[in-house]
């Protein structure tokens, strides 16, 4: 077995390079990984987590003791990406993870079964430690009730089935991006689609409502949403805009759809005011159309912004410009 050696320098001498050699060796010691999916030469969030926490052996003792220490490395500059062993095996892991931002950690056991996620914390290694240990005490309990609720849905019928599906579904509703187990949620959530499909027992609806609020956007949540609310009179589909703008990829669609929405009439205010704000903003600067960038400046306004005195002021810039 290599003696773990990081990829990008000296410093991080106790931390594994390579995911696959970490695992092996966490099996054969019966101890859990603490994965660092980190950008070491270009990403500040990172350089400071490790300067304020990872370097020092306040933290490396006391988390030494339950995990092996990975660093899986992004780096820009071509003499340390050279160093990295599989930097292809790195990005594998990081879809397989859903890593969206810099630094990710994850608390998983050797066979990669996540039980807690974060990031940069402040407060130095000690309150790191206990941040991890509070982290990876929910994380195991969330687990648990994940894989409970798996297996007895699987076991299940009828009634019970559904039952099941809604505790899903309000467990998926309360769920946050470091969620452990959300994922088994929102499997269990998406069987609504099957068990009630005409939304008789709003079994549908509320899973729907959940995913869109989990922004676990699809192609079939979409269709299903239009299907069942198409002039946004359960207020469902006003969420499903929200959702697109909130991932929106082309500007030009997203505002066509907040007009369209619009047209229908939008029931929750927040709502409008999130879909209106932007709308505001983009017709301004993508669109160069201030006739609609005025005019959803104006409802923005109406809605009442007076909490954010610096967007009043831009929208009213916008408006007055």
């Amino acid at each position: 077995m290599a003696a773990p050696l990081a990829a990008q320098d000296a410093a991080h001498a106790t931390w594994y390079p390579d995911f696959d050699e970490a695992a092996k060796a966490a099996r054969e010691a019966k101890k859990n990984l603490l994965v660092d999916f980190t950008g070491s030469d270009w990403c500040g969030w990172c350089i400071k987590l490790h300067k304020e926490v990872f370097d020092h052996e306040e933290f490396l003792k006391p988390i030494g003791e339950g995990y092996l220490l990975v660093a899986l490395d992004f780096p820009q500059a071509d003499e340390i990406k050279a160093k990295v062993p599989n930097p292809k095996r790195n990005e594998e892991l990081s879809q397989k993870y859903g890593v969206q931002g810099f630094p990710t950690i994850l608390l998983m056991t050797p066979d990669g079964e996540v039980f807690g996620r974060t990031g940069y914390q402040q407060g130095g290694p000690a309150k790191y430690v206990e941040h991890l240990n509070e982290i990876a005490v929910a994380g195991k309990a969330s687990l648990a009730t994940a894989k409970e609720l798996e297996t007895k849905f699987a076991a299940a019928k009828g009634e019970a089935q559904i039952a099941i599906v809604r505790e899903a579904i309000e467990l998926l509703a309360k769920a946050t991006g470091e969620t452990i187990g959300a994922e088994v949620f929102e499997k269990l959530a998406r069987a609504a689609f099957e068990l009630d499909k005409d939304n008789s027992k709003g079994l549908k609806l509320a899973a729907i409502d959940a995913l869109l609020r989990a922004g676990k956007l699809d192609a079939e949540l979409a269709s299903s949403v239009t299907a069942l609310d198409p002039k946004n009179e359960k207020g469902i589909y006003e969420k499903l805009v929200l959702a697109q703008v909130n991932a929106v990829e082309k500007v030009t669609e997203a505002l066509a759809s907040i007009e369209a929405l619009d047209a229908l009439g939008i029931q929750s205010k927040e709502i409008a005011k999130e879909l209106y704000v932007p709308a505001a903003f983009w017709n301004q600067r993508f669109a160069k159309d201030m006739e609609k960038a005025k005019k959803f400046a104006q409802k923005a306004l109406d809605l009442g912004v007076d909490d954010n005195p610096q967007l009043k002021q831009a929208l009213e810039g916008l408006i007055n410009g």
